[in-house]
């Protein structure tokens, strides 16, 4: 090829088709005269390739033969290429190329003004139709101008195609769109059908920008029409949407993307369709780049068969976990936490759900979605914890089973001990009978001594039997309807003696209210203790005040007995319900000897108030004197046991 090339170049066998080719392109009036001219030059031998086309596009072959003539202005981005086959071609054949951009040039330049329809020839319904299209319809001739063919153009773009203003097609079409528009205009005036349509963005009658389907058909070749037709849609709000559906879709896949936890999107086949970073993290594929922007043309296919395949070796015994994942799959089921084990420690727990499109005979299988999640930290918590529990409750049964052995064994002894204590007693109110002989003072010092020790001995091993029965819960309550005020009556009548006895105020405040049920048995006990305690710590000269009054509507009752006795040290409040303690300043002087208490008064007393539903609490300042609060309900909460 390039030896004839130089041969004819030599021989100036072509000189005259150049000169020709020459005068035609100076005398070129349209581009549709250029184009032609682009396609008599490319059929010379020693041209390789001619076109008009987009200066952004790469270049190819032998670059210093290839020749680059700009058309048109720089802003639309266009030029003649031609490459040549050998220099001496190019040097004969470049004048007429360079001629041949010039007129392509001068082409471009003249001004393509908008012209009124053409009138109506054919077909009236083929009229018809063309004006009532869907799509903006614009007919451009390049010797005459353009002309706006459908009413479209004028209800989308606002200008009155029957009497359109005096603008140029390209000055309502956004610049940066107007590259591709003059692209699109050269290769119908070559032509050529372009093989797809191009979004460009044109302006409103109102200075509105909207986004343009573009189409082209060339009818150049056509001696009836002579023209090319481009065909638009308007494509705003499908664009808008396109775009916003992108964002969200980028948005979601970073998202995805960013999550500690494994994606795995199966469609409907089991194959693996979309994976996240975590997915491969955790599965072990040796993946390192699955970002969205990663083009996975760039790497080997994952063959993801064999990495399931894989994890389920690791898996090793946990072959149950695998056949409910593998029923799930084929019957389409949700599987939800399933944890699996693997052989080197680490857990995943997993989830399997079925993705279904809208239901109905119209829906879709939507694949599956795999979720996966390490938790192998979570499970060596639980695991602790199990085991912790475990000994807990072990240790538990043991604590209960040692306290129902020591009740077992408080009762026994208590019962042994109270038929001795009891015989005790009563023989030493038998001596201190007249009847039985006079005493001697020393004789009848001993018997009080007896005597009082002895029934010192019997309260404890009572208190100690009763605290027993409340911590195994088989004491049963006997509730009866009881007026309370006739009950704190005869409680506090009782201690009114001691009291006197002591040089101690003893007062009843109670007012009057609704009848409460109770164990009025165990009640009074509760108030006697409480009473006798405050008797027992004020000093003579002191005072004791029992008060009493009804809830809120008639609900409940609270009970105070109040004191201006030694009080109780601060640091001992915490522990005045632990059984067998005794305040430490219990020493205290109050001007007279006192009986030393066993220290279960008031734990026996909370255990009662509270078997009854109740509560107790105390309030105490050192050295000025103590409260105890009782609140009762009207009826008990429970029954004891």
């Amino acid at each position: 090829m390039r030896g004839e090339t130089d041969r004819l170049v030599d021989t100036g066998l072509i000189e005259g088709a150049v000169v020709d080719l020459v005068v035609r392109a100076a005398n070129a009036a349209t581009v549709v005269d250029a184009q032609r001219l682009v396609a008599e030059l490319r059929s010379f031998s020693g041209v390789r390739s001619a076109d008009i086309v987009p200066a952004v596009l790469p270049a190819v072959g032998e670059l210093d033969l290839l020749d680059r003539l700009p058309v048109g202005p720089a802003q639309w981005g266009q030029e003649l290429r031609v490459e040549f086959s050998a220099a001496p071609a190019r040097a004969e054949l470049l004048p007429a190329a360079s001629e041949i951009a010039a007129a392509a040039d001068r082409a471009l330049a003249q001004p393509c003004r908008a012209v009124p329809p053409p009138p109506a020839h054919g077909s009236p319904i083929a009229w018809a139709i063309t004006g009532g299209a869907r799509a903006m319809i614009v007919l451009v001739d390049p010797a005459r101008g353009w002309s706006a063919l459908s009413d479209s153009f004028t209800k989308v773009l606002g200008y009155d195609r029957h009497r359109p203003a005096d603008f140029r097609l390209l000055d309502i079409v956004h610049p940066d769109d107007r590259p591709a528009a003059v692209a699109l205009f050269l290769a119908c005036c070559a032509g050529r059908v372009p093989d797809h349509a191009v979004d460009m963005r044109v302006c409103t009658v109102n200075g509105r920008w909207r986004t343009v389907e573009v189409g082209a058909r060339s009818f150049v070749d056509d001696a009836d029409v002579g023209a090319v037709v481009f065909f638009g849609l308007d494509v705003t709000a499908q664009r808008d949407a396109e775009r916003a559906a992108r964002v969200e879709q980028q948005r979601l896949a970073r998202l995805v993307e960013t999550m500690d936890d494994g994606l795995l999107m199966l469609d409907e086949g089991g194959h693996v369709c979309l994976a996240n970073r975590a997915a491969h993290k955790l599965l072990d594929t040796g993946m390192l780049d699955v970002s969205p922007e990663h083009d996975p043309d760039d790497a080997e296919p994952l063959d993801w068969s064999q990495v399931i395949e894989r994890t389920i070796t690791r898996l090793g015994h946990a072959s149950a976990h695998v056949d409910r994942l593998r029923i799930g799959f084929r019957t389409r089921r949700a599987v939800i936490g399933e944890e699996l084990a693997f052989e080197d420690g680490r857990v995943l727990e997993l989830d399997l759900v079925p993705v279904t499109g809208p239901a109905g005979p119209g829906g879709t299988d939507g694949g599956t979605l795999i979720h996966l999640r390490d938790v192998t930290a979570r499970v060596a918590v639980r695991r602790g914890l199990e085991e912790r529990s475990r000994g807990l409750e072990e240790r538990n049964q043991a604590l209960v089973e040692a306290t129902a052995l020591n009740n077992e064994f408080i009762a026994s002894v208590s019962h042994e001990l109270r038929g001795p204590l009891s015989s005790v007693v009563a023989f030493s109110h038998l001596l201190g009978d007249s009847t039985s002989g006079e005493l001697s003072e020393d004789q009848q010092t001993y018997l009080s001594v007896i005597d009082r020790n002895a029934n010192r001995l019997l309260r404890l091993i009572e208190d100690l039997l009763l605290l027993s029965r409340l911590e195994a819960r088989t004491l049963q309550l006997k509730p009866t309807p009881t007026r309370l005020p006739e009950l704190l009556t005869v409680a506090v009548t009782e201690r009114i003696p001691a009291a006197g006895a002591a040089g101690i105020d003893l007062v009843l405040e109670c007012a009057e209210g609704p009848d409460i049920v109770c164990d009025d048995t165990r009640v009074h006990q509760v108030v006697d203790n409480l009473v006798s305690n405050a008797v027992k710590f004020t000093p003579s000269g002191g005072r004791v005040t029992v008060k009493a009054w009804p809830g809120p509507d008639g609900e409940g009752w609270s009970v105070a007995v109040a004191d201006s006795g030694v009080g109780i040290p601060a640091a001992d409040l915490p522990r005045l319900f632990s059984a067998f303690f005794r305040g430490s300043n219990v020493t205290a002087a109050v001007g007279r000897q006192v009986m030393p208490g066993t220290g279960l008064g008031l734990v026996v007393s909370r255990a009662i108030v509270e078997l009854h539903g109740g509560s107790i609490s105390v309030a105490s300042t050192e050295g000025v004197g103590t409260t105890v609060t009782l609140s009762l309900p009207t009826r008990p909460a429970r029954n004891g046991g």
